[in-house]
């Protein structure tokens, strides 16, 4: 089969997107690891070096027969290198069938696969790091969680409760913000929106990111970033930290992905910023997709896409990306081996 370039795709800008933590689910991505090559050959060099660092493998346990896609997988020990590998990989088997992005923006913990494919850094450098934060957030902080409250976020500064005991951890939009606390503070504001009859769902997170219950954590975690060696963007990175474009990437930078609000929505006006945009969320579970087409519902000029999810065919998902973008080939691709920009270590 013959190399599509994306020049021959289409011209709109396509931007890839990935999600954080609370997008992941068991079996995320198992039906592309079962039928495409490229994916799973990423995934699994991938959980090669998980396994030389640990002794575990991230696949085995998100893959595992007896886990259904509705149980808890909350677990940071596999959750944070889980959401890493699966978003990397999804972005080397597009990017190897001619899908190259222009643009990335990750939302928090999804700013490290934007690095990734951004050329900031090595993916493995990076995955050996994270497994070192895991360590680092398990032992100096305290235990937590992350609320997604679907409620004007004027909420948080009008309810003493919310701003006393937690922190704004996101504003998604006008009706949907997140909150993030320790578990005393969990359980208060769960009681309190149960009593109100406010809609919010505890997302499978168990430590309070994006808050100052994690800061006791934060010299070794910068640390550990400052041993990544880190490059320039070689295409356009879109901050969820300050919500403009971000050409300059360092430790510190890094360890405020995981400590400072997020502020993807601000990111993402910045990058859709003329028509024909193309958006493609490489997320477990779509979420940005979902905010994407919130933010931009009254824009008719996009296409925003979606592939993973626990409730479709994710086979099909990708098979329709590639239909929408001009690739005639699926089914056929997967089975060669397609020179793509990650091809080797930087």
């Amino acid at each position: 089969m013959s190399k599509v370039r994306c020049d021959e795709i289409m011209k709109d800008q396509i931007i890839f997107m990935f999600s954080g933590q609370g997008s992941q689910f068991f079996q995320m991505g198992k039906e592309l690891y079962e039928q495409e090559s490229i994916f799973k050959e990423n995934l699994d060099q991938l959980d090669a070096t998980f396994q030389r660092a640990t002794g575990n493998s991230v696949i085995k346990y998100i893959y595992d027969e007896h886990r259904l896609k509705s149980d808890e997988f909350s677990d940071l020990f596999y959750t944070q290198p889980a959401i890493f590998m699966i978003e990397v990989a999804l972005a080397n088997l597009l990017i190897k069938k001619g899908i190259r992005p222009h643009a990335v923006i990750g939302s928090s913990l999804g700013e490290y696969a934007a690095g990734v494919v951004a050329n900031v850094f090595h993916q493995e450098d990076v995955l050996n790091s994270l497994i070192d934060q895991v360590l680092f957030i398990k032992k100096f902080s305290q235990p937590g969680g992350m609320i997604a409250i679907l409620a004007s976020p004027s909420l948080y500064e009008e309810v003493p409760l919310l701003h006393h005991h937690s922190y704004l951890a996101a504003i998604n939009n006008e009706s949907h913000f997140v909150i993030a606390s320790n578990l005393e503070g969990v359980k208060k504001i769960e009681q309190y929106l149960r009593t109100k009859e406010i809609t919010f769902l505890r997302l499978p997170v168990t430590f309070p990111f994006h808050s100052s219950y994690i800061d006791v954590a934060g010299k070794a975690i910068q640390h550990r970033l400052s041993e990544l060696h880190y490059q320039t963007p070689t295409i356009p990175f879109y901050s969820s930290v300050t919500g403009y474009r971000k050409e300059n990437m360092n430790a510190t930078y890094f360890w405020e992905v995981l400590r400072e609000p997020i502020r993807f929505t601000s990111a993402l006006t910045e990058v859709v910023d003329h028509d024909g945009a193309i958006l493609i969320d490489l997320g477990p579970s779509g979420t940005l997709a979902n905010l994407a087409k919130a933010q931009f519902k009254q824009q008719n000029d996009l296409s925003i896409f979606s592939i993973l999810s626990p409730y479709a065919d994710n086979v099909k998902a990708l098979e329709s990306v590639y239909s929408k973008l001009s690739i005639h080939d699926v089914g056929k691709s997967s089975k060669q081996k397609i020179q793509g920009v990650h091809g080797g270590r930087r």
